[in-house]
C-alpha cells in the first residue's frame, strides 16, 4: 500500500475497496497500479497491484501478497529477510525502535522519450 499518488508509474482510478487496520478504522483504497523501483545494483523493476491509500501515513508492504507471489519470509530475532522464489536474498532490514520493520526504497524516475523522424526519401 502506497499513500503518495506521485510515486505510481500508472493508477487505475476505477479500483475502490477499503482496508482494516489494526485498530479497527476501515480506510478508502482509491486505486490500484504499479511502483517503479531501483534495485542495489542499479537495475529497476515495477512492483505490481500496489494499492493507493491516500489516507496513510507511511506505506506498506504486504506479507500475505509477498507469499502468494513466492516470496519467503525469515524472522531471526530482530532480522528481517525477503528471498525470492531461487533463494536469493531480496531485501534485508532490522527491528526499529518502534517495533517496526523499515524499509528504504529507491522509485526510480519516469522518463518520456519522443523522436520524429522526418526523411522523405
Amino acid at each position: 500500500m502506497c499513500c503518495q499518488k506521485k510515486l505510481f508509474a500508472d493508477l487505475v482510478d476505477s479500483f475502490r475497496t477499503k482496508v482494516k487496520f489494526g485498530d479497527g478504522r476501515f480506510v478508502p483504497e482509491t486505486g490500484k497500479g504499479r511502483i517503479l523501483i531501483t534495485l542495489k545494483n542499479g537495475d529497476h523493476r515495477y512492483t505490481y497491484d500496489v494499492f493507493y491509500v491516500p489516507d496513510m501515513k507511511s506505506n506498506l508492504l504486504s506479507m500475505r501478497q509477498l507469499t502468494e507471489k513466492g516470496y519467503v519470509m525469515h524472522i531471526v530475532e530482530n532480522q528481517f529477510s525477503i528471498f525470492n522464489k531461487k533463494g536469493n536474498l531480496i531485501l534485508k532490514t532490522f527491528l526499529s525502535k518502534n517495533h517496526m520493520f523499515p524499509v528504504d526504497f529507491h522509485m526510480g524516475d519516469f522518463k518520456c522519450l519522443n523522436a520524429i523522424v522526418n526523411n522523405e526519401s
